[in-house]
């Protein structure tokens, strides 16, 4: 069984499907918390924390993290991610997600301002630099997926 989970759920709702999950998928956006806040609208304490304790159930978890330009690839935001994930034993995998709009369709289907309008997507040398960062902390990475 495959979970794919953002990790903003209470834990005891995390904990009651992690003895019958083989792997999870687990979206990381961002570590630093007041651009969390920015971007998403909530902190990330629950999310971190609750990926803490999922390893250290034992876990077998895959992290996806979403590269967008501008939010999220910045040098300090790799290191923080990487130092963090090197610290998870059960984080079998990183994938780097690149940035596309196909959400802008969903956006103007639903008569809605879409709030990226120019953001391009990441050049695929950002996303081997940002793939190389993070396998200098011993994590395996993956684009895409």
């Amino acid at each position: 069984t495959v979970v794919d989970t953002c990790g903003y759920s209470p834990w005891e709702a995390v904990e009651a499907v992690a003895e019958e999950t083989d792997l999870f998928l687990y979206d990381l956006k961002l570590m630093d918390d007041a651009k969390h806040r920015r971007y998403t609208g909530a902190s990330n304490r629950r999310i971190l924390d609750n990926l803490r304790r999922l390893s250290e159930l034992g876990a077998s978890i895959r992290l996806r993290v979403p590269v967008i330009p501008g939010v999220n690839d910045d040098e300090e935001e790799v290191h923080r991610l990487g130092t963090f994930a090197a610290r998870l034993p059960n984080v079998t995998r990183v994938d780097l997600l690149p940035y596309h709009p196909t959400g802008k369709g969903k956006y103007e289907r639903l008569g809605r301002e879409y709030p990226l309008p120019d953001l391009r997507p990441p050049s695929e040398e950002r996303i081997q630099e940002i793939a190389r960062l993070l396998e200098n902390f011993g994590l395996e990475v993956g684009i895409g997926g």
